[in-house]
């Protein structure tokens, strides 16, 4: 999965962009926040998307990845 899609799935889901700090995007979901790493062409990684998908789990649901 491409950094950009993974944020427009965020956004729409409601999670707001806190900051950007060079190609890494803080994104904020109610209390939850997590770091999307953007790098141009590139897949994140599946331990990334699992680190991502577990910081944003409490505010978002168990399996809002699935949707």
């Amino acid at each position: 999965m491409k950094a950009k899609d993974l944020l427009r799935t965020l956004m729409a889901l409601g999670c707001v962009e806190v900051r950007t700090r060079g190609s890494h995007v803080v994104i904020r979901c109610g209390k939850c926040t997590s770091v999307v790493p953007v790098h141009a062409g590139m897949d994140l990684g599946t331990g990334l998307l699992h680190a991502i998908r577990r910081d944003l789990e409490e505010c978002l649901g168990k399996d809002w990845w699935k949707k």
